[in-house]
């Protein structure tokens, strides 16, 4: 079963020659500087993107849907709608004054079509950029049921009408203006009136809500009805923020809204509140809402555009491992020169800034480079052949051959197993136990197990080891 776990191992390792005693692969100063490169330019766009995510400065990713709602419901905040008198000279009157008041905003709550209430929403709370009073309507709780659903709230929609002033509807310490003051008001022409509509926005960078506001001028004309409908579009977005797994947090708020607009006679108007109205505009919601996915950016997406960096970067370590390929054979060539011709050692080499060698110089005699340098290609060619594993084997199989043709089978056979002996003294056993262990010089051939026996030889020292290893001299070429 072992050998089997054996198998399956995805962590082998492989056996790797050496080049030389140092090295097991060949490395370059070119190599060295362009790694530095490339890992100091990958930290350094790691750290850039790092700070942009800690700040928020990295745009999520935002999926945005539609989606048609039956039944919605949605307490907008207070002082969402204001209306004022846009008024261009100070001279000019303020309609919605509460002392002498000409025209006065009624708050409308219709539940199926059908009004269930109304309210003034007449007040002096507020200064509106015209130096006018700003009427700031009241929470709204507005229900959109479109199939009727009994189960579900009924279908609720707010109005907002502005007429002349009316006693019923005065507040304390509230007055209406005289017939003729409204009426020399009302002939004055257009009347421009402002409604300032405060919605919401989700801020990716704060990951929160902000108010924007929206302004539409309307001109109260005195012979006509001004009919306009608001309807909000619902926006539900749900933000995922959790740097490695899903965290959602919804937020539901009101972003835009769509304004359509008509004018209407007064009959109509009349049905509602029995009286001339001169703007009436509905709010409510519309069926159409937005979902919108919003997902900041995870730690694996981020580490994944680093390494998309990295892996660009690092097409371009072709060209580098193409030079030290070639850098290395030259060496291997050279090392493999050098055993042949020992002199070859104390040439060096001059070369370019491409790594191509440009000259041959030898310290105490001068160089023949025109004739050098075709020697030098002749030689290198046959070194070039010494680099083949076939041809290595071939050189092994014909000196196998020379020196079997010098020697019988038996006397070969004995040199299976030839090897150094380990010194005594690494042994408690006597000495002469030891050599009782030793095999005999004469075995028969038949006797001879190639698995199992060792031949010793007593004229073979450590220093046999390595006697004809190759030796490398620390010269530059």
């Amino acid at each position: 079963m072992f050998q089997y776990l054996s198998k399956i191992d995805n962590f082998g390792a492989q056996f790797k020659p050496r080049i030389t005693q140092s090295e097991h692969e060949h490395k370059s100063i070119i190599g060295g500087v362009f790694t530095l490169l490339v890992y100091g330019v990958c930290l350094a766009y790691f750290i850039f993107v790092l700070q942009q995510w800690q700040t928020g400065q990295i745009l999520p990713k935002i999926l945005i849907e539609s989606d048609v709602a039956a039944f919605s419901k949605f307490k907008m905040p207070n002082d969402l709608i204001a209306i004022s008198y846009i008024r261009y000279e100070d001279s000019q009157i303020d309609p919605f004054q509460q002392q002498g008041n000409i025209l006065m905003p009624i708050m409308a709550i219709m539940e199926n079509n059908k009004p269930i209430s109304y309210q003034s929403i007449l007040n002096n709370n507020e200064i509106s950029d015209y130096g006018t009073n700003l009427v700031e309507m009241e929470q709204m709780e507005l229900v959109k049921n479109m199939h009727n659903d009994k189960t579900q709230e009924n279908n609720k929609v707010y109005l907002l009408l502005i007429t002349t002033c009316k006693e019923q509807y005065l507040k304390y310490n509230q007055t209406c203006a005289s017939e003729y003051e409204i009426t020399n008001f009302l002939r004055t022409g257009l009347i421009p009136i402002e409604i300032t509509v405060t919605l919401q926005q989700f801020s990716t960078i704060d990951q929160e809500l902000y108010e924007v506001e929206k302004r539409l001028q309307f001109l109260l004309q005195d012979d006509l009805t001004l009919k306009a409908d608001l309807s909000f579009q619902n926006t539900k977005s749900v933000v995922d923020d959790h740097p490695i797994f899903s965290n959602q947090k919804p937020f539901i708020y009101f972003s835009d809204f769509t304004v359509l607009t008509q004018t209407i006679s007064y009959n109509l108007s009349k049905s509602i509140i029995q009286d001339d109205v001169f703007i009436q505009i509905s709010f409510q919601i519309d069926p159409i809402e937005v979902l919108q996915q919003i997902t900041y950016v995870k730690i694996g997406e981020m580490l994944a555009d680093v390494g998309s960096i990295a892996n660009l970067l690092l097409t371009v370590s072709w060209f580098i491992q193409q030079f030290n390929k070639e850098e290395l054979e030259n060496k291997m060539i050279d090392q493999i020169i050098s055993i042949y011709y020992p002199q070859f050692k104390q040439i060096t080499k001059i070369k370019n800034f491409i790594g191509r060698t440009v000259e041959f110089r030898h310290d105490k005699a001068k160089i023949n480079q025109k004739e050098f340098q075709q020697w030098y290609k002749k030689v290198r060619q046959n070194a070039i052949i010494k680099l083949s594993v076939v041809n290595q084997i071939h050189e092994i199989s014909r000196l196998y051959f020379i020196l079997r043709s010098q020697a019988n089978f038996q006397s070969m056979i004995r040199f299976q197993d030839y090897g150094i002996q380990i010194p005594n003294k690494l042994f408690e056993k006597q000495k002469d136990e030891i050599n009782n262990e030793l095999p005999s010089n004469d075995f028969k051939i038949e006797d001879y197990d190639l698995e199992s026996y060792q031949i010793v030889t007593n004229n073979l020292c450590d220093e046999d080891l390595n006697i004809l290893s190759y030796r490398i001299k620390n010269q530059d070429k």
